[in-house]
């Protein structure tokens, strides 16, 4: 079904935050009402939407110029009578049999050696084993060779049709000041990402438990109307 008041909707509040009349906890709260949409590209930009915006710190707008161009598709996937269909699958491989391996070790170290926080310089070297895993465990997509101008959509001619469908639709343009903007710095930035790896390396067993389930593979075809 195409909602088209909840689309206008939804194409307005994007606009407002591209305009930086809006900051990024507003526009997160705004958006929650659109995430369970019947319409299932209103529902698709929604949830595409929080790639874009940092839900930790406040700001305005913060985007490249390939993002911007990818945020102005989403409008026009919303303005015009595209449709968004989902498809989901569970993919396994060695990898979850790694994890368990790993899984058991760490289990097998804890109870050699009891429960403390000793345990945490045991963990280490597994939880750097986990973090290597984690990028075989990322999905091969194939991309081709417009898929940086035309995402969403698959071919030129798709993106020619939704916007044969939007009419009077207009692509903003890129606005250069905020070219160069940050939501934190680089160095807080990097102080962040260490953050992240050091406790992913000495709790290594809650993310090796996660390894063990399988891939899931979301993947979404927008179909140009």
């Amino acid at each position: 079904m195409i909602d088209r008041s909840a689309r206008n909707d939804l194409a307005g509040l994007i606009r407002r935050y591209l305009g930086e009349q809006i900051k990024a906890f507003d526009f997160d709260e705004a958006l929650d009402p659109f995430r369970d949409s019947e319409d299932s590209a209103i529902e698709y930009v929604a949830n595409a939407m929080w790639y874009h915006y940092d839900d930790c710190d406040d700001h305005l707008i913060v985007a490249s110029k390939q993002q911007w161009d990818y945020l102005q598709r989403l409008l026009l996937l919303l303005e015009s009578n595209s449709t968004v269909s989902h498809e989901h699958r569970r993919e396994w491989s060695v990898t979850q049999w790694c994890a368990a391996f790993l899984l058991a070790a760490c289990i097998g170290i804890a109870v050699r050696f009891g429960v403390g926080s000793h345990l945490f310089i045991f963990f280490v070297p597994f939880g750097l084993a986990s973090i290597a895993l984690s990028h075989f465990r990322r999905a091969n997509v194939e991309r081709g060779p417009y898929d940086e101008i035309v995402t969403p959509f698959v071919t030129m001619g798709d993106l020619r049709v939704a916007y044969d469908s939007a009419g009077h639709f207009k692509k903003s343009q890129f606005p250069r000041h905020i070219d160069a903007r940050l939501v934190r710095s680089p160095a807080v930035a990097a102080f962040w990402t260490c953050h992240m790896y050091v406790m992913w390396a000495i709790l290594a067993p809650a993310p090796l438990l996660v390894q063990c389930a399988p891939v899931r593979l979301d993947y979404s075809v927008v179909t140009p109307g």
